[in-house]
């Protein structure tokens, strides 16, 4: 099966898990999610910038190559142009450098497929077991190229210095034994050579006449761009181009050290130059590291979307191929997380190429077993956190915390799982450009530019690694610490930092070579006894007191052992030594001790100490009145505080009482209108009974009248004459009609 190239911007983001595929800290969730649209929106930009500078670089390569086509009597073709392009500064450099017969391999690749599948070699193949198909190696798109060109001639320049100081120190080295070789001096040696290497690479124009920067004018622009960060989309390629990879590539080296347990074979192609004792010690050492592997593989971003089965297997193909590479480091905690993250961001080959740059070039000496430039990089940053930060240095050594403690985890590891991981991949990115470790130390420094103010405050050594712990982790702000980082301390430049390690490196060898000679004599010593006691069980003479002897050495509680009176006057000698130092250390304190004292005797300003602290205690008195004045107006601003919310409070009864009456009084209104509506109406029936009880009246007169007029007795007019009383009494009980003012 193929590997596909894992790229970030595609990974499946689950819930608290930022843009790279990380889990975010509970504690540091919310806080992420306030930067989340930030890193958003500063990605958008960089990809526009960086976008917008390589269609730059593309017009003005093709403009090149469109010149050189017209130039000359005889006319190339657009193919030719291209292997003219090609055979450039570059490939002119590696002819002269390269005179191995596969020298040229690594460069065969530059116009080969983007993946070529092959079958890991098995010892002894095995029925219905599919054998796993590894990506051969991974290009670069063609718009960087001229990036990786130039990158590509400081990496050769490197490797030509370092090949001719190798050459010196090795007919320097003739009259050495074995054992000195390979215990002393190997180690130290080579890592000074690096380090002089790339000291001389980056401070200085080559001197063999290549010129790193034949013509680049937008060398500052790019610089720029890498310090405003790379795009998510283009970071693993350009990773590649910072640091050479095409350039350092040996074809079918990685396969072959994941194929066999040793690289041997290739080391000359390789141009290794390993030490005939490394080799034998490769040869005979059994690769203990494996265990190690197998346990960290599960620890190295648990949970990560692309680091599924296939990942892991990845991962553990490369720290084995890595450990085989360089025996002398073999393996070690941390760089699980290296190969982890650069298997996120390219294919596995280039990821082991990538990776072998940055441990054995740009952090040489820092994962060896004496670990040399790692403890000189932590006195140089002592040094120059002192030079920068006095307060701060000063506050740590009150309180008992040594600088180391800090930085110690954040130089070894490259930040990684110290700083959020945006921040780790925008210090990356300028580390890798730069080609060396001066980065590391600006970041450092303007972290405890940013912290140290907080740091300050702490009154013990456990809450101050503690608190510098929790606000590493939660720095979010990337562009503001590489910002700082890069403006702020532009004076810590690599010239700087090689004279300071110059300057320490003495004193760290010195120690390593003791602890060596006290742990080669402790070796000494047990072999010789434990011949001895070989030689008695061989005659059956193996007396009791040799057997505790044995456990002694072993580590057990038993009997004492003999003493050597060699290694006893060896650690006499040492001991005598160090007490020596310490006393002349002790007089040369007393002395500058008893100097200061006569000095401040003799500037004795107690009378100006005097008058300064009246002034203080008088500026005091006014700072209490002060004080004092301004708490009465406190007081007085808080009464009126308080009277102003009583009022209010007032107001708010007194308007919810108004409001109460006035939803009573229309209540009120309204019960009022029902019974005037409910009296128009009653008023309305009697006056329909009035009109009624007329029409009746008037129907009984006319009715009278009709029989008057037809009865003309006495008896009808008396009739009449008591129907018209009747009439004018009813008339009389009908009461006249009222208005009042609710009528309309």
């Amino acid at each position: 099966m193929k590997e596909k190239k894992k790229n970030l911007a595609f990974h499946p983001i689950e819930h608290k898990r930022d843009t790279y595929g990380f889990v975010v800290r509970p504690q540091h969730l919310k806080r992420y999610q306030e930067y989340a649209n930030i890193f958003k929106e500063e990605e958008e930009e960089r990809s526009d910038r960086w976008n917008n500078f390589l269609e730059r670089q593309a017009f003005s390569a093709q403009l090149h190559l469109n010149g050189l086509s017209k130039d000359g009597d005889n006319t190339t073709s657009g193919a030719e142009a291209s292997e003219w392009e090609s055979t450039t500064l570059l490939d002119k450099v590696v002819e002269e450098d390269d005179t191995r017969s596969g020298s040229r391999s690594g460069l065969d690749g530059f116009n080969s497929e983007t993946s070529i599948p092959e079958k890991e070699v098995m010892p002894q193949p095995i029925k219905n077991v599919k054998t796993h198909k590894i990506q051969i190696w991974g290009e670069i798109r063609p718009s960087l190229g001229t990036i990786e060109q130039m990158m590509s001639v400081r990496v050769m320049k490197s490797k030509k210095t370092l090949k001719s100081e190798q050459d010196a120190k090795t007919t320097n080295q003739v009259g050495l034994t074995e054992d000195d070789s390979e215990d002393e001096f190997y180690d130290l040696e080579r890592s000074d050579s690096i380090q002089d290497a790339n000291f001389s690479d980056t401070t200085s124009v080559s001197s063999d006449g290549i010129s790193p920067e034949p013509c680049l004018p937008w060398k500052e622009e790019l610089e720029s761009l890498v310090r405003g960060g790379v795009p998510m989309a283009l970071r693993g390629e350009l990773w590649q181009a910072f640091v050479g990879a095409r350039v350092r590539r040996v074809g079918k080296y990685y396969q072959d050290l994941i194929a066999t347990g040793s690289h041997t074979s290739n080391n000359k192609e390789h141009g290794t130059s390993l030490s005939k004792t490394s080799r034998l010690s490769t040869e005979c050492t059994p690769e203990l590291w494996k265990g190690q592997i197998e346990k960290d593989l599960p620890r190295t971003f648990p949970g990560h979307p692309a680091l599924d089965e296939d990942g892991r297997n990845a991962l553990r193909r490369l720290l084995t191929a890595y450990a085989r590479h360089n025996p002398s480091v073999g393996y070690c905690q941390a760089m699980n997380f290296f190969a982890g993250l650069l298997l996120l961001l390219m294919p596995e080959e280039n990821a082991f190429w990538t990776l072998m740059a940055i441990i054995d070039d740009y952090f040489d000496g820092y994962y060896s077993e004496e670990m040399t430039e790692s403890q000189v990089d932590q006195l140089v940053f002592e040094e120059l956190m002192r030079e920068r930060l006095p307060t701060l240095a000063n506050h740590l050594d009150y309180l008992g915390v040594q600088v180391p403690w800090f930085t110690g985890p954040w130089f070894l590891s490259i930040f990684v799982n110290m700083l959020p991981w945006e921040s780790v991949f925008r210090v990356w990115d300028v580390l890798l450009f730069e080609g060396n470790r001066v980065m590391l130390f600006r970041t450092a420094l303007a972290l405890m530019e940013l912290y140290g103010p907080a740091l300050v405050t702490t009154k013990d050594a456990g809450d101050a690694v503690t608190l510098m712990q929790s606000l590493t982790s939660s720095t979010f702000d990337s562009s503001q610490l590489v910002l700082t980082a890069s403006m702020g301390y532009q004076a810590v430049n690599e010239a700087r930092l090689q004279e300071l390690r110059d300057k320490h490196r003495p004193s760290v060898i010195a120690s390593i070579e003791e602890r060596v000679k006290g742990l080669r004599g402790t070796r000494i010593l047990k072999t010789n006894v434990t011949e001895g006691l070989n030689e008695m069980q061989m005659n059956g003479n193996v007396p009791v007191l040799d057997y505790g002897l044995l456990n002694c050495l072993t580590g057990s509680v038993g009997v004492r052992p003999a003493p050597n009176l060699h290694e006893e006057g060896a650690s006499l000698k040492v001991q005598i030594s160090k007490v020596l130092e310490e006393k002349n250390s002790a007089i040369i304190r007393a002395e500058e001790l008893e100097t200061a004292l006569v000095e401040m005797v003799k500037q004795d300003n107690r009378r100006q100490l005097n008058s300064k602290v009246q002034m203080l205690e008088q500026e005091l008195d006014q700072l209490r009145k002060e004080v004092a004045y301004r708490q009465e107006q406190e007081e007085t601003m808080i009464q009126v505080l308080m009277r102003v919310e009583l009022e209010q409070r007032e107001t708010e009864d007194a308007r919810i009482l108004a409001e109460q009456d006035l939803a009573a009084q229309k209540d009120y209104t309204h019960e009022l209108q029902e019974k005037y509506e409910e009296t128009m109406r009653l008023i309305d029936q009697m006056e329909k009974r009035v009109v009624m009880a007329e029409s009746m009246l008037e129907a009984t007169l006319q009715y009278q009248s009709g029989q008057a007029k037809g009865l003309n007795s006495p008896r009808s007019s008396l009739v009449e004459s008591s129907s018209a009383q009747v009439n004018q009494e009813k008339a009389r009980d009908i009461p006249p009609r009222k208005f009042s003012l609710l009528s309309t």
